[in-house]
């Protein structure tokens, strides 16, 4: 049996008295069809964009055990389910969710009057910069997630941010890759990533890393 993570939204505006009787049906299904390790409630989350006319839907997370056979049951059965507008099924065998997290925070400057003694304090002092990035609007719209001065802590902190966008939000990265490590080298490799949100080109992120001197 191979390990899986899947993500299945259900409509945003299931009456309270039904809504745990349909997260149980959903839940009943992977459990006759699989082997499940863990189960998240996310709850009402907004989308990234519309999908069947809503804009926010109700977030259940799985990891699970299972053959591949298993798996096309459950993503045919889910298909059919008119409480679930949107579902994923993700091979998961090298996932791993144990990262220490970088807080965001600001660089602190030294004071000093000289210019050369700022050449000469700063010579060779680099900070690494983790950047999401709209590539689809106009202005460019980004936002700078991490700063620090330590690239391998960044690199942890860049892999959570993938986990999230991939599991969490339903995007898939532009290239094909299997596995969260193949685009963590990925990353390493050209300090960026593009993915898209299913078929829809319109809905395109970008993540970066950006190598800065300090002057």
């Amino acid at each position: 049996m191979n390990k899986f993570i899947a993500m299945v939204i259900l409509k945003p505006d299931i009456q309270k008295g039904q809504l745990s009787f349909i997260q149980s049906s959903i839940t009943n299904l992977f459990e006759q069809n699989s082997k499940v390790k863990k189960i998240w409630f996310l709850g009402k989350r907004k989308l990234d964009y519309k999908i069947k006319k809503y804009t926010e839907g109700l977030y259940l997370k799985m990891e699970i055990l299972a053959k591949s056979k298993r798996i096309e049951k459950i993503r045919e059965c889910l298909k059919n389910n008119k409480n679930v507008i949107f579902s994923m099924i993700i091979n998961n065998d090298q996932f791993q969710n144990n990262l220490p997290i970088l807080k965001r925070h600001s660089l602190s400057f030294p004071k000093v009057l000289s210019t050369n003694k700022v050449q000469e304090d700063n010579k060779n002092k680099k900070v690494y910069m983790l950047i999401s990035k709209n590539v689809k609007l106009p202005f460019a719209e980004s936002d700078i997630i991490a700063i620090g001065e330590d690239e391998n802590r960044l690199y942890n902190y860049a892999s959570k941010i993938l986990q999230e966008l991939i599991y969490v939000k339903g995007y898939h990265c532009k290239k094909a890759f299997r596995f969260i490590n193949e685009l963590e080298n990925e990353l390493k490799k050209n300090w960026k990533l593009e993915f898209t949100l299913g078929n829809n080109t319109n809905v395109m992120q970008q993540l970066l890393i950006k190598e800065k001197n300090l002057i």
